[in-house]
């Protein structure tokens, strides 16, 4: 099982940027390694990728503090 520890580099796009959602680092760990992955996005909104495999996240807190987590299973987030 792998868990959000926390966020960082956080930026909320502006003028010239191709992106459209806001973006940054997150630090995961899954019990053994703790890894820092960047956000990217595609069409079905933002996503990582660990160990191979892609997991989407949405961010459920607010523009200016926000807070993400995974979509779909159940997967430890954190506060």
């Amino acid at each position: 099982m792998i868990k959000i520890i926390g966020l960082e580099n956080y930026i909320i796009p502006m003028y010239g940027n191709k992106r459209n959602l806001p973006y940054g680092d997150l630090i995961i760990a899954d019990g053994m390694t703790l890894v820092k992955v960047k956000i990217k996005e595609d069409l079905k909104g933002q996503y990582i990728t660990f160990n191979h495999k892609r997991y989407y996240v949405s961010n459920v807190g607010r523009l200016y503090s926000p807070k993400f987590v995974f979509e779909g299973a159940c997967y430890e987030n954190y506060n």
